[in-house]
């Protein structure tokens, strides 16, 4: 059975630098192994993004996750 780790993650850019940096974070969370789920954007008086991620959890992972919990 497979596991997943969801994450989510928001940016307000209010200028173009601030564009290049939501890239970059976004990509390096893709380097690390996680996998983009949806992307939404929402117009307004200031643009926002949502990212939703997944991170596929081995059973190795998820066994001492739930160790961690109990």
């Amino acid at each position: 059975m497979k596991r997943y780790s969801p994450k989510i993650l928001t940016f307000s850019p209010a200028k173009q630098d601030d564009y290049r940096d939501m890239e970059d974070v976004i990509a390096s969370y893709s380097l690390e192994g996680w996998e983009i789920v949806s992307m939404t954007h929402l117009q307004g008086m200031q643009p926002v993004y949502t990212v939703l991620l997944q991170y596929e959890i081995s059973e190795e992972e998820y066994q001492k996750s739930t160790e961690k919990s109990a």
